[in-house]
């Protein structure tokens, strides 16, 4: 694993607060068709926090979240590499909707003996930015 950056290069604050993210990591095939501009129908589809994650991906948190990115937790998550990109649902806190939103591998290293990742928002509906924002505040 690559430690993190030492340079603080945030665009926005960051908020430290617990949230539950569920978590995959999208292979090379999808990604490549999503950045081809073929598009992503999980980000347009409405999406329920339920008590498990969603077939395929891996339940975990992030403590560290901001309007443009957030620290994951990825122990146990294979796969989780700079410049990979994952699929996350978001879970706010009273609130029964998920988040989903795709977030780059910025960096990868170690907090407290934990195995973390550095995201950045790479594609995110408008609606979930607000959603999102409103909770951090």
């Amino acid at each position: 694993m690559s430690a993190a950056p030492s340079a603080e290069k945030r665009i926005s604050s960051r908020v430290p607060v617990t949230l539950r993210v569920d978590a995959r990591v999208i292979d090379e095939q999808e990604r490549d068709a999503i950045l081809a501009g073929l598009g992503f129908s999980e980000l347009n589809n409405e999406g329920l926090a339920l008590s498990r994650p969603r077939h395929g991906l891996r339940r975990s948190e992030s403590r560290d979240v901001s309007a443009s990115g957030l620290r994951l937790s990825v122990a146990g998550m294979g796969g989780v590499e700079m410049g990979r990109t994952l699929c996350l649902d978001i879970h706010l806190p009273d609130d029964h909707r998920v988040v989903k939103l795709l977030g780059d591998v910025m960096w990868v290293g170690e907090r407290n003996g934990e195995p973390v990742a550095g995201l950045r928002m790479a594609a995110l509906q408008q609606e979930g930015l607000r959603r999102l924002l409103e909770a951090l505040e």
